[in-house]
């Protein structure tokens, strides 16, 4: 859908977590690879002004990333990036995955991002312009995360984040990224996903379960209490296919960010091969 723009978006607390992973994720595969691709399937704009007018309409950074940022409170590694970009020390532009990527990689590291959204496109441009081995494709990035893997020196991440405004996305995510994963059985994938109460995001795990696709580590803040006018989403997951580190380290990270929510969080990390099938509902 051609409508979303993660602008309204922008430092929530959902964004915390999946930046914090992946500045941790990023920060681990460097050490085992000399060199290495990442691919952005959905990219948006790179780098996000929260005192735009569509930020201010929803504020939801208040009680993320502003929260964290404030407390002193983001993890190494993202807290610098984020303060790096905020030189006076006030929380006013929050990076993307794509911005992360790019400071985290080495020159010889390739970036590549796709986004079909034709304004946020624009924007990525800009953010981009001139910086070296960064690829950046108008297109569909459910379909690029199936045509454009493996890289060629076969090492890297695929960061996986859609809008998920249409309900089919969570089946389409699922069923593309076992085709990638066929392709690319030994690539490491970040999938993140809200956790609303419709519980699409139950039918993508459900489907990454029943497939051939192992090893896939899961990270989830839970909020204690339904979604409201401050926080629309009841928790936030985050799904990484073949992970660098142990389950330890990933649950370490998860219980340190749901600890220090503004509100009262839950953490849990868990091996999605091992969980069992609801014969009820059909679902994890």
């Amino acid at each position: 859908m051609l409508s979303y723009q993660h602008i309204y978006h922008a430092g929530n607390f959902a964004d915390v977590q999946k930046h914090a992973i992946l500045v941790q994720l990023l920060k681990a595969m460097k050490l085992k690879n000399p060199k290495m691709t990442v691919i952005d399937t959905h990219a948006g704009r790179g780098v996000y002004n929260l005192e735009s007018e569509e930020a201010l309409k929803t504020m939801e950074f208040e009680h993320g990333g502003r929260h964290f940022f404030d407390h002193g409170t983001l993890p190494p590694g993202l807290k610098e990036i984020v303060a790096g970009m905020n030189p006076d020390g006030e929380l006013k532009t929050w990076p993307g995955s794509a911005k992360i990527a790019r400071e985290m990689l080495r020159p010889g590291d390739k970036l590549v991002c796709t986004e079909l959204h034709p304004g946020e496109f624009g924007e990525l441009q800009k953010t981009f312009d001139g910086v070296p081995n960064t690829e950046l494709l108008k297109t569909d990035g459910f379909q690029a995360l199936v045509d454009m893997v493996p890289p060629p020196e076969r090492k890297g991440l695929v960061i996986i984040d859609p809008s998920y405004e249409m309900k089919t996305e969570y089946d389409l995510l699922a069923k593309q990224l076992y085709q990638a994963w066929k392709k690319w059985p030994h690539g490491t994938f970040m999938i993140w996903y809200p956790i609303l109460e419709a519980r699409g995001y139950q039918r993508m795990l459900t489907a990454l379960r029943n497939s051939r696709v192992k090893d896939v580590m899961v990270s989830e803040i839970r909020l204690d209490g339904p979604p409201s006018a401050t926080y629309r989403m009841s928790g936030t997951g985050v799904a990484i296919i073949n992970p660098p580190w142990p389950e330890a380290a990933l649950d370490q990270l998860t219980q340190y960010l749901a600890n220090r929510m503004p509100i009262k969080a839950f953490g849990d990390v868990f091996w999605l091969d091992n969980m069992q099938i609801d014969p009820d509902t059909g679902t994890i």
